[in-house]
């Protein structure tokens, strides 16, 4: 049944949801499912049409799921408090327990080092890589890697390639492995990133680094007396985010639940960020693989305003963390959403999940989460499409009114050679 809503209580609800400040979050017993009455009538019509089309293909009602509300009132919902399979609604959850735990412009740092001293392009010794847990070390940053160690005049290693402290490259969590493919990506060799551990390739460039390594892969514990030669800095945690979601890549995802301890303080640090009951989020990862991961739909709107709320103290804005329809491809490209919605997407094999916001002129932002589930997934996916832009075109498209749609920041890329600090000692020659 759906169930509508007005503004009489609706105030204790967008405090929960970090709307109205840093109230502290109310007894959620208090939000109570009344039939009031509805801002605009013909929206819940136009969404009971869609539970009725659900019905008659066969689908359970209590299987399909969805929340609806503006600023500070809230539109329409069914089953909106029951927690669903969220397929990567989940990396929703681990983006702000990220940017609870670290901060948006935070970067983590790789040491490169060496014990010898250059001599006619070769460096005699080892060349020493010190981890410092950047989750999206791929090919273009071992090619950027190779482009700085030219530039330091070095073409061959004649020592071993030694990796020590936590480096994974191409998701590999082996350090021998991480190992190994970065010698082959120190010599020009890149590997493909696969369906589920996507990102964004940058322009490739003109130039083609080489770096020869003589020796073996090594992996030690600690590093000895060694020369610094550069910084390796990843890409600032809002970056890694939107590739994160963009891409929706859940070896990253994986990576940055297991640096903030598991998926257990992801749910700890999300609740504490909005109040969300304990009984509407089960978390068993932080990328959403398996059933066992739950939402509830308005769960998951709380979730994206708690994103936007933490990104607002660092004027940054959702855009700089969430795919654009329109303009990022991804997990968007077959996608027909209305132009400049933000989103998240969720697939299992019966599961077809969407969460965001889109800019409406009647209502300004409207924030949504769908949960479909059901062995349907490409007609799940043209109703919700369908669904968005039909309620775009009742409230007014208003894709360039609302400053929070656009990124404050131009798009960081892999690959990027200003992000190798080299020191100023270099090792002798």
């Amino acid at each position: 049944m759906l169930q509508l809503f007005s503004t009489g209580i609706i105030p204790l609800w967008l405090t929960t949801a970090g709307i109205l400040g840093d109230q502290p979050p109310p007894n959620w017993a208090m939000l109570d499912l009344l039939q009031l009455n509805p801002p605009d009538l013909e929206i819940p019509k136009l969404w009971q049409t869609y539970v009725t089309r659900w019905s008659d293909q066969g689908f359970s009602t209590t299987n399909q799921g969805f929340w609806l509300q503006t600023s500070d009132q809230l539109l329409v919902h069914h089953n909106a408090l029951h927690p669903l399979p969220a397929a990567s609604l989940t990396k929703v959850a681990t983006s702000l327990a990220a940017l609870k735990t670290w901060e948006p412009h935070h970067q983590f740092i790789t040491e490169v080092r060496t014990t010898g001293s250059i001599n006619n392009g070769v460096l005699q010794g080892d060349l020493i890589i010190v981890g410092g847990g950047d989750p999206l070390f791929v090919g273009p940053e071992a090619i950027s890697l190779a482009h700085s160690l030219n530039r330091l005049g070095i073409q061959r290693v004649l020592g071993n390639l030694v990796i020590i402290g936590s480096f994974t490259m191409d998701f590999q969590t082996d350090p021998l492995q991480s190992g190994e493919r970065l010698r082959q990506g120190l010599q020009g060799q890149v590997y493909e990133p696969t369906a589920e551990n996507g990102y964004t390739p940058p322009p490739p460039l003109a130039a083609k680094p080489h770096v020869e390594i003589a020796g073996t892969v090594k992996w030690e514990a600690a590093a000895g007396t060694s020369t610094l030669l550069f910084h390796h800095v990843s890409l600032p945690l809002y970056a890694l985010l939107k590739q994160m979601n963009v891409n929706s890549n859940n070896a990253l995802a994986e990576t940055l639940a297991t640096a903030m301890g598991g998926s257990s303080v992801v749910i700890t640090q999300v609740r504490a960020a909005t109040g969300v009951p304990a009984e509407e989020i089960v978390l068993h990862n932080g990328s959403g693989l398996g059933q066992e991961n739950r939402l509830s739909p308005r769960a998951a709107v709380a979730l994206l305003q708690g994103i936007q709320q933490e990104l607002q103290r660092h004027q940054l804005t959702l855009a700089d963390v969430l795919p654009m329809a329109g303009r990022d491809r991804g997990t968007l490209a077959e996608r027909k959403l209305p132009t400049a919605a933000l989103v998240k997407t969720g697939t299992l094999f019966d599961v077809s999940a969407l969460t965001g916001v889109i800019p409406t002129r009647k209502f300004g932002p409207v924030w949504f989460t769908i949960i479909n589930r059901g062995e349907n997934i490409d007609g799940f996916r043209q109703d919700q499409d369908q669904i968005l832009q039909q309620l775009t075109q009742r409230l007014g498209a208003a894709p360039d009114l609302l400053p929070q749609f656009t990124p404050s920041l131009p798009p960081a890329v892999l690959g990027d050679l200003r992000r190798n600090q080299i020191m100023t000692h270099r090792p002798p020659s």
